[in-house]
């Protein structure tokens, strides 16, 4: 089984590049995802406002939609690895002053969020540049393997991070007692931020081991062009510039159910949080089976297969959700929505960067980036207000017709050729 699977599903380890650049995302996504649990607690516990966490997220993924273009630009400008490099650097450093500001109690919530913000900022110019990267860490052929690992990884990160952020505040509840004047909900978030920095030095130690092509000049040797050359490349080649847009509508009208989870648990199973924590992770089970999936089976001649599947099995995990009233087909159906989605996003992510040429990869995967940072907070906000005003059942059915009329023109607009194998780069 284990030469199976190296074989298989972890084959683009076999890269040196590839694999220390795994190796430092595997410390750096559990740290930030502890950071980002901490981060929202901590607000949470200071203010006892409920808009918190929302204008926190807002404060992160803001930027790379005003910017995302721009940061585009800069990774076909520049050698992708010092670029990375510098952002993850930033990175660190912004984990350090948040440690210190909320350690030494001078972190006030406006000085916490505009930290966020400045976050938000490096990653609108990290994001695009670490997209456009991956594919010069291995061959074309592993791509497709490699985008899978690599949501694999995140979506892990994303349920081992809050966990072990969990961890640090059991700590913290009795660790605080012995240090007069120490409010356990700060300590423990000191410690997840303090660890979120240092995880940035693995990331910084494996970019510095990765050696390719072009990384000692000062700028690529492609043409300067423009921040808007990448809407223009999807202008030129429909198909992708559909591709995009269908992702801004799976992620508007898929995404959004773990914004309804809480009310659909209470209002339609009868149930409580106990209850919404397994659904939650049910959706976070599909994810990882789906990342498992891509990183298995996906190849150049599946893609236009995995994403009408992909958005398909989304649209009939969320009516499946609107139908039924009991635990256990919910936490099926749950676990069908966030498999659809994370195939559809890592086979799209991954027909992005192979069918790009490499001077315009940066500025295109930007606007990717831009299509997913957009559709979270314009989703969540929607289908909140939707809910409040027709019901959870309700917003569900039309969250699902929005993912099934999608699904429909995308097999329509893939059975154009510009998909198939061999003309990607055109």
């Amino acid at each position: 089984m284990l030469a199976a699977l190296k074989a298989t599903t972890f084959r683009s380890l076999r890269h040196r590049n590839y694999r220390r650049y795994f190796a430092g995302q595997i410390v750096s996504f559990v740290g930030t995802w502890m950071q980002s649990a901490a981060l929202m607690w901590l607000m949470y516990d200071r203010t006892g406002d409920p808009r918190w966490p929302s204008w926190l997220l807002v404060a992160q993924v803001g930027p790379t939609v005003v910017l995302g273009a721009w940061g585009g630009h800069l990774a076909d400008r520049w050698p992708k690895r010092q670029l990375v490099f510098r952002t993850q650097a930033a990175f660190l450093v912004n984990a350090v002053l948040l440690t210190l500001f909320v350690g030494t109690g001078l972190a006030v919530p406006a000085l916490i969020l505009a930290l966020q913000v400045m976050n938000g900022v490096i990653q609108a110019i990290d994001l695009p540049a670490r997209l456009a990267f991956v594919p010069d860490l291995i061959p074309k052929e592993d791509l497709i393997n490699a985008v899978g690992l690599n949501s694999l990884l995140f979506n892990s990160a994303r349920a081992i991070g809050p966990a072990v952020a969990g961890v640090f505040f059991l700590l913290a509840d009795g660790v605080a007692p012995l240090l007069p004047g120490v409010n356990p909900v700060t300590l423990g978030a000191v410690g997840c931020f303090g660890f979120n920095a240092v995880s940035f030095v693995a990331v910084l130690l494996a970019l510095h081991g990765i050696q390719v092509e072009g990384d000692l000049s000062g700028h690529t040797d492609g043409s300067p062009g423009s921040a808007l050359d990448g809407v223009r490349y999807l202008l030129a080649h429909p198909t992708f510039g559909g591709l995009v847009a269908f992702t801004l509508v799976m992620c508007v009208f898929g995404w959004p159910v773990l914004t309804l989870l809480p009310a659909y648990t209470r209002l339609t199973l009868g149930l409580a949080e106990k209850s919404y924590s397994v659904l939650v992770s049910s959706l976070g089970a599909g994810a990882l089976v789906a990342a498992l999936a891509t990183a298995t089976f996906g190849s150049v001649g599946r893609r236009a297969a995995f994403l009408v599947i992909g958005a398909t099995v989304t649209a009939g995990g969320l009516y499946g959700l609107a139908l039924v009233n009991v635990l256990p087909a919910a936490v099926w159906f749950c676990g069908c929505v966030g498999f659809g989605l994370i195939l559809f996003l890592a086979t799209g992510q991954s027909t992005l960067q192979l069918a790009v040429p490499d001077d315009r990869r940066g500025r295109v995967m930007a606007l990717w980036a831009m299509t997913l940072s957009a559709s979270a907070p314009l989703g969540h906000l929607l289908a909140g207000q939707a809910a409040m005003a027709y019901g959870v059942t309700n917003v569900l059915v039309a969250m699902a017709v929005g993912t099934g009329i999608g699904a429909v023109l995308l097999a329509g607009m893939l059975a154009l050729p510009l998909v198939r194998p061999g003309r990607g780069n055109e």
